[in-house]
């Protein structure tokens, strides 16, 4: 079990580790990927996939039709019967149940196509971060998603983005 005493020794480590360094960068690894222009075409392509735009429109359906029963709900709800109102809530739920799957079906599809991505990648960005931080003289390179504030000249994601873009040409 983490103690506060432990936390607190790490948080002044790391407090410490930054008052020296000359310049701290903040860098978001799967947003530089995904900002370029292979990600681009890679989703392009999956979006384009027949199982793909099915799963898509099948989502848009389930949401347009728990919509149109929430709003059947607020206008005929009051002059139900118990049992109409049982059987509509448990209509409503059978189909968030189906749109919560096609919701995952897709989240599982967009993670696969991601984690390829990443893994694709990451040799470029270890020479690519590499680079940076030899030529801007960068000391520290934090990730961008334990960051509450940055200033946009600090993060360095759009550069490593654009440089992966010059690699796949």
């Amino acid at each position: 079990m983490i103690t506060k005493q432990l936390l607190a020794g790490v948080a002044l480590t790391l407090m410490a580790s930054l008052a020296f360094a000359d310049r701290v960068a903040v860098f978001d690894a799967q947003g530089a990927v995904l900002q370029t222009k292979k990600a681009a075409k890679v989703m392009e392509t999956l979006k384009a996939k027949p199982e793909y735009a099915e799963l898509t429109a099948q989502v848009e359906s389930l949401q347009a039709d728990l919509k149109a029963m929430a709003k059947e709900q607020e206008n005929k709800g009051m002059t139900w019967s118990q049992e109409q109102a049982m059987d509509h809530r448990k209509k409503m739920e059978y189909v968030q149940a189906d749109l919560q799957l096609a919701v995952k079906k897709l989240q599982a599809e967009n993670s696969a196509v991601l984690s390829r991505l990443m893994q694709e990648s990451q040799e470029s960005l270890r020479e690519i971060l590499g680079k940076l931080v030899q030529t801007e003289g960068i000391d520290i390179v934090i990730p961008a998603q334990g960051v509450i504030y940055v200033n946009p000249k600090s993060d360095i994601t759009l550069k490593v983005s654009a440089e992966l873009d010059k690699l796949a040409k």
